[in-house]
């Protein structure tokens, strides 16, 4: 699937189907373009200011799992379904068993990602299966503020 491809059939968000709004490989030699083209496609979709920051961070902290721990390839999937959009990365590493999702002590070098992903996201879901890790986030896009002019 390309970017901008829509899935037929029933619609969960609303009336319109879901959007694919980008679909690339994750490696690390692309992680700086990866989270670019994160950005431009988050944005466009209408995300904006501080919750556009937080999603592409989030975003970033899962990508950096994958190159980290799960295995240094996977895949990355962005869609909009009406006013949510939810970023799916993918990885094929060894699994994982549950993880619990916590702030590392101060004495813990790094192992902040999952916990930065799940703080700065609408919500982040973990599946895990002998073939790899799937971990999603989610925003919620809001319409913007009526400016003084706009009233």
């Amino acid at each position: 699937m390309s970017s901008g491809d829509h899935d037929a059939g029933e619609d969960p968000g609303g009336g319109q189907a879901a959007v694919t709004l980008l679909s690339e490989a994750i490696i690390a030699s692309a992680l700086t373009r990866l989270r670019h083209a994160v950005t431009a496609a988050a944005g466009s979709a209408g995300l904006t200011d501080d919750a556009l920051e937080d999603f592409v961070l989030a975003v970033h902290e899962l990508v950096t799992n994958v190159i980290r721990h799960g295995g240094g390839a996977g895949e990355l999937l962005l869609r909009q379904d009406g006013d949510v959009l939810t970023c799916r990365v993918t990885d094929r590493g060894p699994g994982l068993d549950d993880v619990v999702v916590r702030l590392p002590t101060p004495e813990e070098a790094g192992h902040r990602g999952l916990w930065l992903a799940q703080r700065l996201s609408g919500a982040l879901v973990i599946d895990h299966s002998p073939g790899g890790v799937t971990a999603s986030v989610t925003a919620r896009i809001t319409p913007p503020r009526p400016t003084a002019q706009g009233r």
